[in-house]
């Protein structure tokens, strides 16, 4: 029979505690995204069709369900890698980057 260790505990705690920590803060991540994100995406994340229209391209509305179906992951990537005209959002940390996925589901339509 094998005893359990503090190294077991410590690789069981490292295997949950990526989802404890993945949430996020959305109140956090509304400051961040009122700074960075809202002139092309709009308050509401709906998008500002001018800034689309000037840019020659759609801006996906972030409470859509074709954009909460994205996992975290993928819209991680989209943030700090950019995809199509969107440039990458510089200088954040990945904490402020959690927080904007955050604020991001917390926009969902219902």
């Amino acid at each position: 029979m094998m005893k359990k260790t503090g190294i077991g505990t410590a690789v069981l705690a490292l295997m949950v505690a990526p989802s404890m920590f993945a949430a996020g803060s959305a109140d956090e991540g509304k400051v961040t995204f009122m700074k960075r994100c809202a002139a092309c995406h709009a308050e509401d994340g709906n998008g500002k069709e001018a800034v689309a229209k000037m840019m020659n391209t759609t801006i996906p509305p972030l409470p859509s369900k074709e954009v909460q179906a994205l996992s975290d992951d993928e819209i991680r990537k989209v943030i700090t890698e950019g995809k199509e005209k969107m440039k990458p959002v510089k200088d954040l940390s990945a904490a402020d980057v959690t927080n904007l996925i955050a604020f991001i589901r917390s926009l969902a339509k219902k």
